[in-house]
């Protein structure tokens, strides 16, 4: 008899003991925002940057137009030890300096002014010729920010 009234209990215990850890594993998942206007990173994932400053801190940002800002925001280019953007195509993260961008398209994927970045600038090309939008190197797309 004894037995039995410790397995119920031993199967209620180890239940509670489950549901406690579900509950503090799901408590300690925050979903990354963008450091420069503090949408979700999670639903930008075409589009997100990801900045690594001098000191070793990684920040991501939802696209090009917040990265740009959040060059601005730090003084500069030489606040980074490297600045990586998503290819459109591929998803693959690049080295910002050698991406082309169009901007300005029909396509929105995250902040105003619209920059898309590509690894290739045949790509770039191609997709303006469909979307619209001007094919731009990066020194151009700091450049725009700046007069907006």
């Amino acid at each position: 008899m004894k037995v039995v009234i410790k397995l119920p209990l031993v199967l209620i215990l180890f239940q509670l003991l489950f549901i406690s850890a579900c509950v503090s594993v799901e408590e300690t998942h925050k979903p990354e925002t963008c450091v420069v206007c503090n949408m979700g990173i999670d639903k930008y994932q075409k589009t997100a940057a990801e900045l690594v400053l001098k000191d070793g801190t990684i920040e991501h940002t939802c696209g090009v137009a917040c990265m740009l800002r959040a060059i601005e925001n730090a003084g500069g280019l030489s606040a980074f030890k490297s600045l990586q953007v998503r290819d459109w195509v591929t998803g693959k993260l690049l080295a910002a300096e050698t991406a082309t961008y169009v901007l300005g398209s029909q396509v929105y994927p995250d902040m105003m002014p619209n920059y898309i970045a590509f690894a290739k600038r045949e790509e770039a090309e191609t997709f303006a010729a469909k979307e619209g939008g001007d094919v731009i190197d990066f020194q151009t797309a700091l450049k725009v920010l700046h007069r907006r």
